[in-house]
C-alpha cells in the first residue's frame, strides 16, 4: 500500500511538472524569437550580434562562422551555447540538427533549464533594446566596433533567420520603430535646447538679468 501511494504521488508530481516545464519553454522561446526576429534587419542584426557575443561571451566572427556552418538563427545559437556550458559539444548539436532535430528539441532532450533560459533571454532583449536605442542616438560606437571586429551584417545572414512568424517580425518592427522614434525625439529636444542656449548666449536671458539692467540687445 505504501509503495502504491508513493508511486501515485510520484506520478502526480510528474503530471504537474510537465505543464510547468512546457510553460517555461514557451516563455523562453517567446523571448528568443524576439532576438531572432530583430536579426532579420541589418541594423538589428548588428545589435543582436554584439549583444549575444557579449553575453556568451564569444567573438562575433566565431558566431558568424557557426551560424553559416550550421544554418542557425541567433535565438537557437544562444540556446546551443547554453547547452555547451552544460557540457554539450557544438559538433554533436550540429549532427542532431542535420538529423532533423530542432535546437529546442535537443535542449529538452538534455533537460535544459528553460526557466533560467527564459529569464536570461528576457535580460538579453532588454540589453538589445537599450543598445538599439543608443545606436539610434549615436551610431558611431557600434560602427567603430564593427570595424574593429571586422563584422559585416551582410555576411552574417543565413536562411534560418527567416524561420520566424510574421507576428514575431511585426513585433520586431514595432520595437525597432519605437526606439528609433524615441531617439529622434531625444535628439530633436536636445537640439532645441542647444539652439535655445546658443540664442541666449547671443541675446542674453532677460530672466537672469539683474534688476535695473537690460539683457544685451539681439
Amino acid at each position: 500500500m505504501k509503495g502504491f501511494r508513493f508511486s501515485l504521488l510520484t506520478l502526480l508530481a510528474l503530471t504537474l511538472a510537465i505543464p510547468a516545464v512546457a510553460d517555461d519553454e514557451d516563455k523562453a522561446l517567446k523571448q528568443l524569437h524576439k532576438l531572432t526576429a530583430m536579426a532579420t534587419d541589418a541594423i538589428g542584426r548588428r545589435v543582436v550580434s554584439a549583444t549575444i557575443a557579449d553575453a556568451i561571451p564569444a567573438k562575433r566572427s566565431d558566431l558568424v562562422l557557426e551560424r553559416r556552418t550550421m544554418n542557425i538563427n541567433y535565438g537557437d545559437l544562444y540556446v546551443a551555447h547554453v547547452l555547451i556550458k552544460g557540457g554539450a559539444k557544438m559538433e554533436d548539436i550540429a549532427a542532431q540538427m542535420k538529423a532533423g532535430k530542432t535546437v529546442p528539441q535537443i535542449a529538452s532532450d538534455q533537460h535544459a533549464d528553460w526557466k533560467q533560459i527564459a529569464a536570461d533571454a528576457k535580460k538579453l532583449n532588454s540589453q538589445m533594446e537599450d543598445s538599439l536605442y543608443k545606436h539610434f542616438l549615436d551610431g558611431k560606437p557600434l560602427t567603430k566596433r564593427d570595424t574593429e571586429e571586422n563584422y559585416d551584417p551582410m555576411i552574417d545572414g543565413v536562411a534560418a533567420d527567416n524561420d520566424i512568424s510574421k507576428a514575431d517580425i511585426a513585433d520586431a518592427e514595432h520595437t525597432y520603430l519605437t526606439w528609433r522614434d524615441r531617439a529622434e525625439q531625444k535628439k530633436g529636444s536636445s537640439l532645441d535646447a542647444s539652439s535655445e542656449k546658443a540664442a541666449q548666449g547671443t541675446r542674453g536671458d532677460p530672466v537672469r538679468s539683474k534688476a535695473g539692467k537690460l539683457a544685451p540687445p539681439p
